[in-house]
């Protein structure tokens, strides 16, 4: 049971070096081979995202009401903020940004081993969200036997109580 503080993340440039992640939480196999991942991705830029081939995606914007996705080269579709969107990491995406910067919390799994359920939970004071690998604060407070969770940290391996009316991303990993 970790509490992550927004404040502790680390910028990391993406794959194709067009934007940078703040990484919550990766697993790896015991080859180093990338399990699944949790992580904020800043966008500052249009652009397009990085090949993830043979993972699955969720994309949940947390800041900047008008982002959009192309797939495969597809009509731009908008992305309200915390509406998650789910993708097969191959599929050329671009992202346009019409209001900067724009955030988004993603999850990546190894297809085949690995699936997410993405869920944004509106929580009432004193309502508790059950366990899950990542908890991610957008508003409001949560409270955990870690501590408490303000807008922008992550609960990893917990479940929390929202302290006030509170909004959280919580992200479960299970076997495919």
């Amino acid at each position: 049971m970790t509490l992550r503080r927004a404040a502790d993340l680390v910028a990391t440039p993406w794959r194709n070096g067009r934007g940078t992640t703040r990484d919550i939480m990766t697993v790896a196999a015991a080859d180093g081979m990338l399990l699944w991942q949790a992580s904020l991705a800043e966008l500052t830029e249009d652009c397009d995202f990085s090949d993830y081939a043979g993972f699955d995606r969720v994309f949940t914007p947390v800041a900047g009401d008008a982002i959009t996705l192309s797939h495969d080269g597809g009509e731009f579709l908008r992305c309200p903020v915390l509406t998650p969107h789910a993708f097969a990491g191959e599929t050329r995406t671009r992202c346009r940004i019409r209001a900067m910067p724009g955030r988004a919390f993603n999850v990546i799994t190894a297809r085949g081993r690995f699936r997410a359920d993405v869920l944004v939970l509106r929580m009432p004071a004193g309502t508790s969200a059950p366990q899950a690998e990542v908890i991610y604060c957008w508003s409001g407070r949560l409270d955990s036997a870690a501590g408490t969770a303000g807008p922008g940290d992550s609960l990893l391996g917990m479940g929390a109580t929202a302290a006030v009316p509170s909004v959280a991303i919580m992200a479960s990993i299970s076997p495919a």
